[in-house]
């Protein structure tokens, strides 16, 4: 997927979840890693909770930061990775009625965890023939990690959908050397050092129907998962277009219906389309409006009453209500914090 779209994405909890549990097996300090990534303890546990993906791409730093090549513990966490975990599109592979099917439904995606792109092997005729995995906006340091936990997460599905060890042919592997206990997922030949993570099968696999398959049901999950990914791309970046606004004109536009009319859209319109993309308006509004007083603060010598009036608050005890519900201090000292490091600058 495209870091364009990634971006202002909210994905679900459960990798994070996953990732503090081995953390917290392992006795290493998953808290500071939250804490470090910004996401609130409570979001891991919440049931159906969502977590922003720049969110959890920084705990996955965190993570591979703390366990330094620990093979053990990054298997560990990719046997937490399954179907389910991926909502409608899980639902679709978990139902993929042939080997091509599923290769088809893993590849029709542009939001997989981790910002990785995936796109079938074929053969000059069209027929599937194995399976890429490849991580181009991927932070080099994330790469081997996630090739252990792809490789353990498509073996396993594989072999669980062919009720029997999956029959590749060949595997290809985008780092120097896998570990010996990486390598027991695959009794094929495996190859290091390639540009991409890829799975090659005989084309006579692709046309064998799965045990477990229920072509009507992939349908059915397929369409669902189409209809997500198409009203995706339909809202635009809709957060950042609410920002400028606000930002453009943070008296007016820090109402939503003044944002909306400003957008030519009905408020309600607005709140839906940022919902879509797992955003909300007064999130998106207060992130905006730290942004500019934030930089009244740092770079000009208005006092905060004229602050709080630019960013439309009644009164200067509101503002600094708010401001503090931001950054966590209040505007005076956060002016003198960056005043101070302007000087020692």
């Amino acid at each position: 997927m495209k870091w364009s779209s990634y971006q202002n994405l909210r994905v679900p909890n459960f990798s994070v979840h996953a990732l503090c549990a081995v953390l917290a097996e392992a006795d290493l300090d998953w808290c500071a890693a939250l804490a470090n990534a910004d996401i609130d303890p409570d979001a891991v546990d919440r049931q159906r909770g969502t977590i922003p993906a720049q969110k959890e791409l920084a705990f996955q730093l965190e993570f591979v930061a703390l366990t330094q090549n620990r093979i053990d513990l990054w298997l560990r966490a990719a046997r937490a990775y399954t179907t389910s975990t991926s909502g409608a599109r899980g639902m679709a592979l978990a139902t993929a009625p042939t080997v091509a099917a599923w290769a088809k439904a893993a590849s029709a995606t542009d939001y997989s965890p981790g910002m990785l792109e995936i796109s079938p092997l074929q053969s000059p005729n069209g027929t599937v023939i194995g399976i890429q995995f490849s991580y181009p906006d991927l932070p080099e340091e994330l790469i081997p990690f996630s090739v252990y936990r792809d490789l353990c997460a498509t073996t396993r599905s594989l072999s669980w959908l062919y009720d029997a060890p999956f029959p590749f042919t060949c595997v290809e592997i985008p780092i120097l050397e896998l570990a010996p206990e990486a390598a027991s997922f695959v009794t094929s030949p495996i190859e290091c050092g390639s540009e991409a993570l890829r799975f090659w099968w005989d084309p006579a696999v692709s046309t064998r129907e799965f045990p477990y398959g229920n072509a009507f049901q992939h349908a059915a999950w397929v369409q669902a998962d189409t209809q997500i990914l198409d009203t995706f791309r339909a809202t635009g970046d809709w957060p950042d277009t609410v920002t400028k606004a606000v930002k453009a004109a943070p008296e007016l536009n820090r109402m939503l219906a003044n944002a909306a009319t400003a957008l030519r859209v009905s408020p309600r319109t607005l709140q839906r389309k940022l919902e879509l993309v797992g955003r909300d308006f007064a999130e998106v509004r207060d992130e905006a409006l730290k942004d500019v007083a934030s930089d009244l603060l740092s770079n000009s010598d208005h006092p905060v009453s004229h602050i709080s009036c630019v960013l439309g608050y009644a009164d200067p005890a509101s503002f600094t209500i708010a401001f503090k519900r931001w950054t966590g201090t209040s505007p005076t000292a956060f002016r003198a914090a960056s005043r101070y490091r302007a000087r020692a600058s």
